[in-house]
């Protein structure tokens, strides 16, 4: 049967080309349907039970819940960069034709490394990139069942579950379109315009870092420049103390130019400083690299049109008129006249030329972006000659060696470490990967030499001049690695911390004048910092001025006052939410509060769980607090998360409280007692 799915869509898909009325290729849309239901041995593929599943209130049975619905089924794993691809063109399928016009999208998550198979990762992939369909956590089954045999894949299921069509790789938007409307007006009868209750898309739960799957992190002169991906901006940190000082983006998805308050991101990722008032950023799924500018407070686009592109060449148009493909990675070279560009999606090294300049025998144009190394082919190909070279979603880069003679590439689906020789372009392994240029899946958690070593789909690199040594983000090994140029060698760092291990870290960044090496670990939505010189490993905290961000919505803000006379008092901060009605706290979901208060006051507790009381129908947290006589005037704002239900709806809320505290030395009405209290009435 498949067999017969594969071959009657291959011809379709070169057929359609041939027609040009919308009309005519609908009805050879619905001329190969039924081919389909004329043949014999027709399968009707189901999910296996006990399979974890994502957005969905109970899992899904095609059989049970779907039999009258038209199904397209995503096979995709989270790491790959052309299934990612697919993503925004299903979101528009799904606007488009929605569940009660009869398409239901299920994501089926087949995963190809090991680290892709925990549910929990698979979990932390489909809130980092907003998937809000069905997800399953399939594990090959269907995938055999379908005898599918790349990602990305889409196969299209009719009523009764029999497969239709079957789709491989991306930018099949317009196709899909015609054989979604085709299939719904040939099954018109037969086809179901009812809801799925059993669909619940999931609200994602906000971490109290003030972060969300922060990508990347870069440091010049003490200044911390943070890609806090999720929440499509960026911010500029003080490395030293952790204050958070410019905000940039408004913190909703979109390519737009402007003010740091109206400029627009969508997952940005890399980022370069040009000196101290100018950074790069690779703004990923805009397919456009963003120039941030510090004394104007201006972001613009310097490269990329928002549109994601297939050119494997470039140079024909200026930069801004260039469509590019998933930029990942930048990084300078020495002379700084030319950005280099980890193009993860077409799978090569490109550069923007921010001067004239000749590199490699290429001359190129300021102002233009071309490519510089890579065939463009998937593989993991060294070679003399850098357009001869191939790599596999390049996604971080860095500028290395001793005199700076080489870029380092985390080579992510090769699993490996390469370098760019600067003087002739000239593309070498240095650890991890396999000789044999096809075999994406060498990977593994091997300290070693060469090819011995493996590694896990690294995402970043970094060198450390001081140390003379690179580490790698070995994101789905959840380690951090450092290489010796010299040798080709690879040894784990024994990171010392009582903090939470890594989980897939996605940034990496040595800060030679501190000593520190920053890290962005993604899906603990913090930045931490190891200490070269003894390896100590600690959250490195983000403090927002007001230890709130700008972007939260609040569904309450409570504000009370609170006159104390003592030169030292010891408050007991006590937080009630009280539920009225049929509304209640979530039992199975946190809930949490976060305090912000001045640098010399001391507290117990800053962030913690707020407990449910079942009895009283109310979530209850306390801290204790020492107010120094140091302060006239001080002020206490905490942010509370907490998790409604009512009417057979979930939802996370954010709520706001101030407290100010008032110092009068003579204050007749002046608190004797030592308990603060917020309530919120919900």
């Amino acid at each position: 049967m498949m067999d017969l799915v594969y071959e009657l869509s291959a011809d379709l898909t070169e057929n359609l080309a041939d027609i040009e009325s919308r009309q005519g290729k609908i009805l050879l849309v619905q001329k190969c349907i039924k081919q389909l239901l004329n043949a014999k041995d027709v399968a009707s593929p189901d999910f296996r039970e006990a399979l974890e599943w994502f957005n969905v209130s109970q899992p899904l049975s095609l059989r049970k819940h779907l039999k009258d619905k038209l199904v397209l089924l995503d096979f995709f794993t989270y790491c790959c960069i052309n299934c990612l691809h697919v993503l925004p063109e299903i979101k528009k399928l799904e606007e488009k034709y929605t569940v009660e016009q009869g398409l239901v999208v299920i994501g089926v998550h087949s995963a190809k490394f090991d680290a892709e198979k925990s549910s929990k990762n698979v979990e932390a992939a489909v809130l980092r990139h907003e998937i809000h369909h069905p997800v399953v956590n399939d594990g090959m089954n269907l995938w055999n069942q379908l005898q599918i045999s790349c990602w990305p894949s889409i196969v299209l299921l009719g009523p009764g579950n029999i497969p239709l069509f079957i789709l491989m790789g991306e930018g099949h938007t317009v196709i899909l379109d015609l054989i979604i409307e085709a299939t719904l007006d040939f099954f018109k009868d037969k086809i179901s315009m009812k809801s799925v209750p059993e669909i619940s898309p999931r609200s994602h739960l906000a971490p109290s870092s003030g972060l969300l799957f922060p990508g990347r992190v870069a440091v010049f002169e003490k200044k911390l420049l943070i890609a806090d991906s999720g929440h499509h901006r960026l911010l500029l940190v003080n490395s030293s103390t952790g204050q958070v000082e410019v905000k940039i983006g408004c913190g909703d998805s979109g390519l737009k130019d402007g003010s740091f308050k109206e400029a627009k991101f969508f997952f940005p990722q890399g980022i370069q400083f040009l000196n101290a008032d100018v950074a790069f950023v690779a703004d990923t799924e805009n397919h456009a690299i963003r120039m941030i500018d510090f004394k104007k407070c201006l972001v613009s686009t310097v490269a990329g049109t928002g549109e994601i592109g297939n050119d494997r060449a470039g140079g024909s148009v200026p930069a801004t008129k260039q469509q590019l493909n998933s930029p990942w990675g930048l990084v300078l070279n020495p002379k700084k006249k030319i950005l280099f560009i980890a193009m993860a999606g077409s799978h090569q090294i490109w550069g923007l030329a921010l001067e004239d300049t000749k590199l490699w025998k290429k001359s190129v144009k300021q102002g233009y972006c071309v490519a510089l190394a890579g065939s463009g082919r998937e593989e993991n190909r060294n070679n003399s000659y850098p357009h001869i070279a191939a790599f596999a979603q390049p996604s971080g880069l860095a500028l290395s060696g001793k005199n700076s003679d080489c870029i380092l590439v985390a080579d992510s689906e090769s699993s490996s470490v390469r370098k760019i020789l600067l003087d002739d372009g000239a593309v070498s392994g240095v650890v991890g990967g396999e000789k044999n240029p096809n075999n994406l899946f060498a990977f593994g958690d091997k300290d070693g030499k060469s090819t011995e070593a493996k590694l896990q789909h690294p995402i970043d690199v970094c060198w450390s001049s001081k140390l003379g040594l690179a580490f790698v983000a070995d994101t789905f090994n959840n380690k951090i690695k450092k290489i010796d140029l010299e040798k080709n060698t690879c040894e784990t760092v024994g990171l010392k911390s009582d903090a939470l291990t890594l989980k897939e870290p996605g940034g990496i960044f040595s800060d030679d004048a501190s000593g520190r090496i920053f890290i962005a670990d993604t899906n603990n939505h913090v930045i931490k910092v190891a200490d070269v010189n003894n390896w100590n490993l600690q959250e490195f905290p983000i403090r927002f001025s007001t230890e709130v961000d700008s972007l939260t919505k609040f569904l309450k803000t409570t504000e009370s006052s609170v006159v104390i006379s003592s030169n030292k008092l010891r408050l007991k901060y006590q937080i009630l939410v009280k539920f009225h009605g049929a509304l209640k706290a979530a039992a199975d979901a946190p809930h949490s509060y976060l305090i912000s208060l001045p640098d010399d006051f001391k507290v117990d507790a800053k962030k913690g769980e707020l407990l449910i009381r079942e009895q009283k129908n109310e979530l209850f947290g306390t801290a204790c607090l020492e107010v120094p006589s140091s302060h006239q005037n001080a002020q206490i704002v905490t942010v509370l998360k907490v998790v409604t239900c009512g009417d057979g709806v979930c939802k996370m809320e954010t709520l706001k409280a101030v407290v100010n505290i008032v110092r009068q030395s003579d204050a007749s009405q002046s608190s004797n007692e030592n308990t603060i209290e917020t309530v919120f009435e919900l």
